[in-house]
C-alpha cells in the first residue's frame, strides 16, 4: 500500500510541476511582451498597446500566483501575515473535514435515504436467482465445513463453543427477557391446548408401558406375594399414574390448578433468581468438559466432517444441493414486498442504533489521522491533490488581467 502511495503521489507531482510550468510560462509570456514594449522593435503605435496588455497579464498572473502559494507556503520564504494558511490551519482543517463528514454522510436521515434507495434486500435476492451465483457460494459454504470440523479443530471447536456460552451467558442478565418470554407462553391461549396435548401423550406412554411395569413391580415384589396381588398393584399404580396425569388436563382438579399455579409463578421466580447466569454457565461448563461430553462431541464433529468431505466429492451431493435450495426459498422470500420490507426495515433501524456510537468514533478518527500527520507531509499531499487546479489559477489570471488590460486602453484611447 505504501508503494502505491508513493507512485500516486510521483504521479501528482509530476502532473502538479508540468501545470506549473504551463501557469509559469503564461506569466513569463507576458514579462516578455512587457519587455519587448519597451525595446522599441514595433512599429510606431504598438508599444504602447502592448504594454497595457503585458502588464495587467502580468499583474493578474503575479497576484495569483502569490495566492495560491500563500496557501501552502510563504511566498519566496518572506513570511508575511496570512500566508501559509495550510500548515498554520491543519487542526481547524482536520476539524472541518470532520464536520463535514459528518453532518454530510453521517447524518441518520441521509443513511436512511441512502439505505432505502439500495435496496440490499432486492440485491441480494436478485443475486441469489442467478442458479450460477446460488451454485458458488452454496460451493463456498459447503467447503467451509471440513475445515471447521477438521481434526487438529475439533477440540478447538469444541472449547470456542464452550467459551461462547459460558462467556455468554455470565456477561448477560437474562433474567427479565426469560421471565417475559416464559410470562409471555404462560399465558398464551396456546398453553391449554399444550397441557392437553403432553397429558395425552404422557397417559398413551403410561397405558403402552403397563407390561413393563407389571413386570417391574414383579421383580421387585417378594417372593411369597401371590402374581395376582403383583399384577394388581401394578394396574393400581398404573392407573393411580394416568389418572393424575389425566387431572392436568382441567384447572378445576386439585392437580391441574397446582400446575397453572405453579406455571403463574414460574415468571417471577425467574426474575427474581440470584446468580442464575453463573450457574447455568458453569452448569455448560461442566458438561461440555465431562468425560462423557467431551468424547461425544468429538464424534459428532468428526461424523459431520466425513459426511461434508464425502457430499463435497459428489458432483450433485446434498449437502451442496440443500444449501442452495435454501438460498434459492430465500430469493423467493426476499422477492416478496412484506418479506423484502421487513428485512430492509430491520437492517435500517440495527444500522441507525449503532450509528450514533459509530458518529463519534469516526469524527475521532478522521481529527486524530489528519492531526497526527507531520504538517508539511500533510501540507504536501493536500498540495498534490488541488495543485493541479490552482494552477488554472494563475493561467486564467494572467489571461484574464491581459484581457483587461486590453479593453481598459482600448476604452481610454477612446475616451481621450
Amino acid at each position: 500500500m505504501a508503494d502505491i502511495d508513493r507512485d500516486g503521489d510521483a504521479a501528482l507531482a509530476g502532473e502538479l510541476r508540468r501545470y506549473r510550468a504551463v501557469a509559469g510560462g503564461c506569466l513569463a509570456a507576458a514579462a516578455g511582451g512587457w519587455a519587448v514594449s519597451h525595446a522599441g522593435l514595433l512599429p510606431p503605435g504598438w508599444d504602447a498597446p502592448l504594454r497595457a496588455v503585458a502588464e495587467a497579464g502580468m499583474i493578474g498572473g503575479l497576484a495569483d500566483w502569490f495566492a495560491v502559494t500563500a496557501l501552502f507556503r510563504h511566498p519566496l520564504g518572506v513570511p508575511v501575515p496570512h500566508t501559509a494558511l495550510v500548515p498554520r490551519n491543519r487542526d481547524r482543517i482536520a476539524d472541518g473535514i470532520a464536520r463535514y463528514i459528518d453532518s454530510e454522510f453521517l447524518e441518520p436521515a441521509m443513511l436512511a435515504g441512502q439505505l432505502r434507495r439500495l435496496d440490499l434486500a432486492g440485491r441480494a435476492a436478485e443475486a441469489l436467482e442467478d442458479p450460477a451465483m446460488r451454485h458458488r457460494l452454496a460451493g463456498f459454504l459447503a467447503g467451509l465445513l471440513p475445515g471447521l470440523l477438521g481434526e487438529r479443530e475439533e477440540h478447538a471447536v469444541r472449547d470456542a463453543l464452550a467459551r461462547a456460552v459460558v462467556q455468554g451467558l455470565s456477561d448477560v442478565d437474562f433474567r427479565a427477557a426469560g421471565a417475559r418470554v416464559v410470562r409471555g407462553l404462560v399465558e398464551s391461549p396456546e398453553m391449554e391446548g399444550l397441557i392437553t396435548e403432553l397429558s395425552d401423550q404422557a397417559v398413551a406412554f403410561v397405558h403402552n408401558k403397563r407390561a413393563w411395569i407389571e413386570t417391574a413391580v414383579t421383580e421387585k415384589s417378594r417372593w411369597w406375594i401371590p402374581s395376582a396381588i403383583d399384577r394388581k398393584l401394578a394396574d393400581q399404580l398404573a392407573d393411580a399414574v394416568t389418572g393424575h396425569l389425566w387431572d392436568l388436563r382441567y384447572a378445576h382438579s386439585e392437580p391441574g390448578l397446582r400446575l397453572r399455579l405453579w406455571l403463574a409463578g414460574l415468571p417471577d421466580r425467574l426474575e427474581s433468581m440470584e446468580g442464575a447466569a453463573e450457574k447455568m454457565a458453569k452448569a455448560v461448563r461442566a458438561a461440555l468438559d465431562h468425560a462423557a461430553v467431551a468424547p461425544l462431541v468429538q464424534t459428532l464433529l468428526r461424523t459431520l466432517r466425513t459426511m461434508a468431505e464425502e457430499d463435497l466429492a459428489k458432483p450433485d451431493g446434498t449437502l451442496r444441493h440443500g444449501i442452495e435450495g435454501v438460498l434459492a426459498s430465500l430469493a423467493d422470500q426476499l422477492r416478496r414486498d412484506e418479506f423484502r420490507e421487513r428485512v430492509t426495515r430491520g437492517v435500517e433501524d440495527a444500522f441507525l442504533k449503532a450509528v450514533p456510537s459509530w458518529r463519534e468514533a469516526i469524527k475521532g478518527f478522521v481529527v486524530d489521522t489528519l492531526r497526527g500527520q507531520d504538517v508539511e507531509a500533510f501540507t504536501r499531499r493536500l498540495e498534490l491533490r488541488v495543485g493541479k487546479d490552482l494552477q488554472y489559477i494563475r493561467v486564467n489570471g494572467t489571461l484574464l488581467g491581459a484581457l483587461i488590460g486590453g479593453v481598459l486602453y482600448g476604452l481610454n484611447t477612446f475616451l481621450s
